[in-house]
C-alpha cells in the first residue's frame, strides 16, 4: 500500500465521518424544531433585547418564565413582543428555540439531511472503491517477485548468449 493510498483512504474515512455526524445533527435540529420529539413548553416572555453583533449579525433574544413553572426562567432565540406565550422546544444541544410549523419550515427541515447524506454516501463510495483498489493490486503483486529477489535461487534462467 503506497503512502497515497494511506492518505486518501484516511481522508475519504474523515468526510463520511463528518457527513454523517452532519446528518444527524441537522436531523435531530429538524425534529426539535418542528416538535416531533414532543418535548415543547410554553414560555410567557417577560423581556427580549438584540445579542450578538459583528460579522455574524445580531439577533433578538427573548427570555421568560415556563408557563406552570413560573421558577424556572428560559432563554429563546425569538423576533416576539413582551407578553406573548410561545411553545418552545429543548435542542439537543441544550438551548431552547421556537417551534415552527409552517410550510416552509417543514420543507427546510426535512430536506437539510439530504445534501450530507449524499455526500457521505459519494465519500463513502469513494472510500470503498479505494480499499478494493488497494486490496486489488496487493492481490496482483503478492505473486510477483522482482528479478533480482530471484536471482541465484535457480527459477530464473540466465539468458542464453550468442
Amino acid at each position: 500500500m503506497t503512502r497515497g493510498s494511506k492518505r486518501a483512504i484516511a481522508g475519504y474515512c474523515t468526510l463520511t465521518l463528518m457527513a454523517a455526524a452532519a446528518t444527524v445533527w441537522a436531523l435531530m435540529s429538524g425534529l426539535a424544531r418542528l416538535d416531533l420529539l414532543g418535548d415543547a413548553v410554553q414560555v410567557r416572555i417577560v423581556e427580549c433585547h438584540s445579542e450578538g453583533g459583528g460579522r455574524g449579525g445580531s439577533h433578538s433574544v427573548c427570555s421568560g418564565p415556563q408557563v406552570g413553572n413560573e421558577a424556572h426562567t428560559l432563554k429563546i432565540r425569538y423576533d416576539g413582543r413582551e407578553g406573548e406565550v410561545v411553545k418552545a422546544v429543548r435542542t439537543p444541544w441544550s438551548g431552547y428555540t421556537p417551534v415552527d410549523r409552517s410550510f416552509v419550515s417543514w420543507g427546510v427541515h426535512v430536506l437539510t439531511p439530504v445534501l450530507p447524506i449524499l455526500g457521505g454516501a459519494v465519500t463513502g463510495a469513494l472510500t470503498l472503491r479505494e480499499v478494493r483498489r488497494v486490496r486489488r493490486d496487493s492481490r496482483s503483486n503478492a505473486g510477483v517477485r522482482s528479478r533480482y529477489d530471484a536471482e541465484g535461487d535457480g527459477r530464473i534462467p540466465e539468458p542464453a548468449g550468442l
